[in-house]
């Protein structure tokens, strides 16, 4: 018995410490947080990192895409603002909307691509917003056609329904002139010639059809934009002409298509044209038209397809295509969409200087695809 009581406290002694202790609790997860939590932390970090947080799991992708993550972007004021193209593929019936993701922290040199919507990037087609006093309008860019317009106050998240258009459209363009909302396209030619255009009356709270522009200037392709200069609508199409609006002899006639090649945005109060070698920049003292300093070696690539020039953030974002195998040239079947963002300043002996941030393709595409619009939104 002695014996035994022995072994039992010798075994007892030499026990291993951690064969008596309690395992901890494993700690916490970020995801066992309740959901607005989560939001919350969500909106304080910038979209560019959504692709990648979106492979944590999918309860975290759905937070990611979901619109009470918009909501609290806009609570938080952490809005930034995304730019997005719409293409027509040969492949594809309906037009695809592509928005560009620069890649956050590259070490060497700024990465971006267009990622095609839906993405965790961007989870939905864009609005197409025009604004008028403190109140934004916007239209739906996406099948099927609607009639319905939407309205909220800037300092307000919520949406409401504005009066609804007289015609179901998809993919319209719209502009303000005069207090007025001008909306064109989104319909198709032969479909309703009475409101191929309609104007919508803000005070009055009314749509009014515009006068039918006759077969010739009723496109039925997806309008590129609207240029306003001294008080008449410009319609700028992919088609072989574009045309006038005069809202006050309401006449339609056509237009002499903008110069190919050569697109033009203001950034600040300048307003600047790419080409395919230069970049030039509108001094208003003495009307004429100025090269951008600091970018000869940026300029030495000819960017002969190009496609759109834009204010992003308050710096220029050129646009271009080129072959994707130039060697091959005729028998090249597809091209690669280019893009640059280049900062400007406007130093103190009146020169402007532009820096190139970052410079590379985007996105590949068959040779025949169609440029229809672009976008810049904050969400």
């Amino acid at each position: 018995m002695l014996h035994s009581s022995v072994q039992a406290a010798a075994s007892a002694a030499v026990e291993p410490p951690w064969k008596k202790m309690k395992p901890n609790p494993s700690p916490p997860s970020f995801l066992s947080l309740p959901d607005v939590i989560i939001l919350n932390c969500l909106a304080r970090v910038s979209k560019s990192y959504y692709p990648i947080l979106s492979l944590v799991s999918k309860s975290f992708r759905s937070l990611i895409l979901s619109i009470e993550l918009n909501h609290a972007r806009f609570h938080h004021k952490t809005q930034e603002s995304l730019f997005s193209i719409c293409l027509q593929l040969p492949d594809r019936p309906l037009p695809s909307w592509f928005t560009l993701w620069i890649q956050p922290d590259q070490i060497e040199k700024k990465k971006a691509t267009l990622v095609q919507v839906p993405s965790s990037y961007a989870s939905r087609e864009p609005l197409f917003l025009r604004r008028v006093g403190s109140d934004i309008y916007a239209l739906r860019q996406r099948y099927p056609p609607s009639q319905v317009m939407l309205v909220r106050h800037n300092e307000n998240v919520l949406w409401s329904n504005a009066p609804s258009m007289t015609v179901a459209r998809v993919n319209p363009v719209a502009c303000v002139l005069h207090g007025k909302i001008y909306v064109f396209g989104g319909c198709k030619a032969n479909e309703s010639a009475e409101s191929w255009g309609e104007v919508l009356d803000i005070k009055a709270r009314t749509w009014e059809p515009l006068p039918d522009p006759g077969d010739e200037l009723r496109f039925s392709s997806v309008i590129r934009k609207i240029e306003i200069t001294q008080g008449k609508l410009y319609v700028r199409s992919n088609e072989e002409k574009d045309s006038v609006y005069d809202p006050k002899t309401r006449k339609w006639k056509a237009t002499p298509k903008a110069r190919e090649g050569d697109s033009r945005c203001m950034v600040g109060n300048i307003y600047y044209a790419c080409r395919a070698k230069s970049c030039m920049w509108y001094d208003k003292e003495c009307n004429k038209w100025k090269q951008v300093k600091g970018l000869s070696s940026f300029n030495k690539n000819y960017r002969s397809g190009l496609i759109e020039t834009v204010n992003y953030c308050g710096k220029l974002l050129i646009m271009w295509d080129k072959l994707a195998q130039p060697r091959l040239r005729r028998n090249c079947q597809e091209k690669t969409i280019c893009c640059a963002l280049v900062a400007l300043e406007k130093r103190q002996n009146g020169q402007v200087w532009g820096k190139v941030e970052w410079s590379n393709g985007v996105l590949t595409v068959p040779s025949s695809y169609v440029f229809l619009r672009s976008s810049v939104i904050r969400t």
